[in-house]
């Protein structure tokens, strides 16, 4: 059910009155006032072109606000900026900031932080009210897909708020990414209202993203966001009979879930070692595996993954360095590649190496000492890569 169905007038003066709002059938915390024709005005002046029909919409509803949903993929949509608003900078701070020279084309009007953010084309034409994103990349290492990037969200603002979902339910789910801000404001009107809460709580819980129906009903595999979903879980959980269903269901298990990152690499991120081993049955791609899951492969796996060809970078010999068998350390660096990046790692390498010795010394662990001297070696081997 809609919010225009759902609440009423009354209603949504009793939300308002706790700094909920909503738009699109999405809920706005911390709710601002609506944005009046003289600031409207302001803000147009500063833009190639006139205030799309959607965002002056948002903002007549809330001119800022804290946003609680998740968008699908790695873009993070926290903060509605408004005039005065505390995040890093306000809605005159971003348009400021974006501003060079003539008149402002793209029109921040929300994000995260300085990392992300969200803009809409202000500048007349077919494009008129399109949102876009700029994502700024995380340093080597954190996720495959590095340096910055940018590429077109949602058809306008509207339709940006449409895509605002929740991977769990907040009510049931104690340790869900988002939604606990939503639950918590609503469980706090509850107090006072309960049929206002409890419409809202209502409108939260039919954002919630639920891939098991699809999958009874065999449509999963049609359905991209709620297919990664799937595919996250189960690689996340290693629950191999389940990935072998998704893949029955016509999912394709090789796919980019997230950041990049497949089935496989999750499942070695959370060192789900059947779930990889099934997945190797299934000879899916590995490049990126020893990157993500160099922490967490036995020697055995790391040779077949190598044969494979997975790709050894910096942060794979990083990874490789965390790993209790230094035998997979041995195997990673046999296939080490030169470069600035790598020689950032040995300082590290020759602590771990003393910690090791130390710790070899004091309990006469055989496996220990021996990761002391593969640790000892990669460092000379860098140092002496490093002056040739």
């Amino acid at each position: 059910m809609s919010a225009a169905t759902l609440l009423d007038a009354e209603d949504r003066r009793i939300a308002a009155g706790a700094g909920i709002a909503v738009f699109a059938d999405r809920l706005i915390l911390g709710a601002q006032p609506p944005a009046g024709d003289e600031v409207l005005e302001a803000v147009a002046a500063r833009c190639a072109g006139p205030l799309p029909e959607a965002l002056v919409a948002l903002w007549r509803t809330s001119f800022g606000g804290r946003i609680d949903y998740q968008l699908d993929g790695q873009l993070s949509f926290t903060e509605l900026f408004g005039p005065g608003s505390d995040g890093y900078l306000d809605l005159w701070g971003w348009i400021d900031h974006e501003t060079d020279s003539g008149p402002l084309r793209f029109l921040p009007f929300g994000g995260f932080e300085y990392l992300d953010r969200l803009y809409v084309d202000t500048a007349e034409g077919p494009g008129h009210g399109r949102v876009v994103y700029w994502q700024q990349g995380l340093p080597p290492g954190w996720e495959l897909t590095e340096g910055d990037r940018a590429a077109g969200l949602a058809g306008d603002a509207r339709a940006l708020f449409g895509q605002l979902a929740l991977e769990d339910d907040p009510w049931v789910a104690d340790d869900a990414d988002a939604g606990a801000e939503l639950r918590d404001a609503i469980d706090e009107l509850a107090e006072e209202e309960p049929v206002v809460a409890r419409k809202l709580r209502d409108l939260v819980r039919g954002t919630v993203l639920d891939w098991r129906p699809a999958l009874a009903a065999g449509t999963l595999a049609g359905e991209p966001r709620l297919r990664r979903l799937a595919l996250d879980r189960a690689a996340s959980a290693g629950d191999a009979d389940l990935l072998e269903r998704l893949a029955a269901a016509g999912c394709d298990l090789a796919e980019p879930v997230r950041g990049g990152l497949t089935a496989i690499d999750i499942a070695l991120v959370n060192r789900r070692l059947e779930a990889v081993e099934g997945l190797l049955g299934r000879k899916v791609p590995v490049t990126n595996t020893l990157r993500t899951g160099a922490h967490a492969v036995t020697a055995g796996m790391a040779r077949v993954l190598l044969d494979r060809g997975a790709v050894v970078t910096a942060d794979a010999v990083g990874g490789a360095i965390d790993n209790d068998d230094p035998e997979v350390l041995r195997l990673v660096a046999a296939h080490l590649p030169s470069s600035a990046e790598v020689r950032e790692h040995v300082p590290r390498l020759r602590m771990l190496a003393a910690q090791a010795a130390h710790a070899a010394d004091r309990s006469g662990d055989e496996r220990m000492r021996d990761r002391a001297t593969v640790l000892r070696e990669l460092a000379a081997m860098i140092t002496a890569g490093a002056g040739s």
